[in-house]
């Protein structure tokens, strides 16, 4: 068992061949980990969608790498996230509800990273980045401003016009903010930055003029207030109130797509743009009743579980990729290090992604876990799905190729390689429970009791019945 501790405590670190500098530049690049909460991919428009919700991360994937088939582990923010910081399944890393801490033996891609001699930085502003599950692990500052009341004393850099949209609610322009300051002050060597946006998450309220950017016709009564717990949003609304809803959902993108877009200005002003790796992701979508719900943290169906992912590493990647393998946001952490020149050490599940930027090849057909609740497995693969209700003791697949919607579920009789997929999957959750078993022996971390405000706070959000 010690050894199992020693593996995930301490790793060795190391400059690899693999790596390679950026151009007139030495030493390893600076890390941006961006996480934009409830982002699906499908509403980017360099994933095709027909709004131009997403300009500049458009850019950033059009001179760098877009994955066109990137997968979560879940429907919600807190499993999510540390899956993408630990690089592991949930049943392994084990915070799979808001009751408990990652457990102590379980490493982060943070402090790998902090290990490796980089200044680390993490702003967020949701309640479940709270630093009490474990989030600020290997962090030398990790703040959450969802726990400071929406007050910060740093002052405001963007336009006067969007300070003064800025209320409780939106969040995007302080954490641009603290971003900004923190790079202005950490240039001169190596950083990881990780930054959390949750503007895009419900309440669906943007700031002007994103407010009416992409329904500005609209005369109707529905907003975008209250969203979860308002009735009048339903599954047999008028069809023209559902689009505004949509509207308003997008206009949320582009708006956190600006405030990305001026950090991204600060960096090439800095004159680090070009040694700085860029990964943009997210930890789940929303679903708009295609399965006859709202939010997320109900289903494991596509439109919640389908997130982006953007690479963009100037000198290295020097050309627009489209990568249509699916990866998971399980590969993210070990992609990360390896392009860093960072030993990846081998209790991360994923896998790095290096290859596939670099033109080369991995298996199509990979698989990926997800987990909601105890209850609800899924195992994906490119082609289809397999969804395990285990209170209901029922197993439904999709051919993903014929029916990518998820409307049709195809019978077990009547799909050929069903022995194969469920030995992968029963294979899968043996191997998860045998990696829990050596890396925490089957135990989370400690119990994390939220405060009243915290408690309240969720409820508000639709998280707490």
């Amino acid at each position: 068992m010690k050894k199992y501790l020693l593996l995930l405590v301490i790793s060795i670190v190391s400059v690899h061949p693999g790596y390679l500098p950026a151009a007139g530049e030495a030493g390893p690049p600076n890390i941006l980990l961006i996480s934009i909460d409830s982002l699906r991919a499908d509403h980017l428009s360099c994933y095709g969608y027909k709004r131009n919700t997403s300009p500049v991360l458009d850019e950033l994937a059009g001179s760098g790498a877009l994955f066109e088939n990137t997968v979560s582990t879940t429907s919600w923010t807190l499993p999510a996230h540390m899956s993408l910081l630990t690089s592991m399944d949930i049943s392994v890393h084990g915070v799979g509800h808001d009751g408990v801490s990652l457990h102590p033996s379980i490493g982060t891609v943070t402090q790998q990273i902090k290990q490796a001699g980089y200044e680390t930085a993490g702003f967020c502003s949701s309640p479940y980045l709270n630093p009490a599950f474990g989030f600020d692990r290997g962090f030398d500052l990790y703040r959450n401003i969802d726990l400071e009341d929406n007050k910060i004393k740093d002052t405001i850099r963007p336009p006067a016009e969007e300070r003064d949209a800025v209320h409780e609610d939106i969040t995007s322009p302080r954490i641009t903010e603290l971003a900004i300051n923190w790079i202005d002050k950490h240039r001169s060597r190596p950083f990881f930055l990780f930054l959390h946006f949750w503007d895009v998450h419900y309440d669906y309220i943007p700031p002007a003029p994103y407010d009416k950017l992409f329904d500005p016709d609209y005369q109707g009564k529905i907003d975008g207030k209250d969203y979860m717990h308002n009735d009048a949003i339903n599954p047999d609304m008028d069809p023209r109130d559902l689009e505004h809803i949509i509207a308003l959902y997008d206009g949320e993108i582009a708006s956190v797509d600006y405030h990305i877009g001026l950090i991204v200005k600060e960096l090439k002003k800095l004159g680090v743009f070009n040694r700085t790796l860029i990964v943009v992701t997210a930890d789940h979508g929303d679903e708009f009743f295609e399965h006859g719900g709202k939010g997320h943290r109900n289903t494991l169906y596509d439109e919640v579980t389908m997130v982006p992912l953007i690479i963009h590493l100037p000198d290295k990647i020097t050309s627009s990729r489209r990568i249509p393998n699916q990866v998971s946001i399980i590969d993210i952490a070990p992609t990360i290090l390896d392009l860093a020149g960072i030993t990846v050490p081998s209790w991360m599940q994923g896998a790095s992604l290096s290859p596939l930027l670099r033109g080369g090849d991995q298996p199509d057909d990979r698989h990926a876990l997800l987990e909601l609740g105890g209850v609800l497995k899924a195992l994906r693969s490119n082609s289809w799905k397999l969804i395990f209700n285990a209170q209901a003791l029922q197993t439904i697949i999709f051919n993903l190729k014929d029916d990518p919607g998820e409307n049709d579920p195809i019978g077990i009789t009547d799909f050929p390689e069903w022995t194969r997929i469920n030995r992968i999957f029963y294979d899968r959750l043996k191997e998860d429970r045998g990696l829990s078993q050596a890396y925490r022996r089957g135990k989370t971390g400690g119990s994390v009791n939220l405060s009243p405000e915290q408690q309240q706070r969720l409820k508000s959000l639709g998280y707490i019945k």
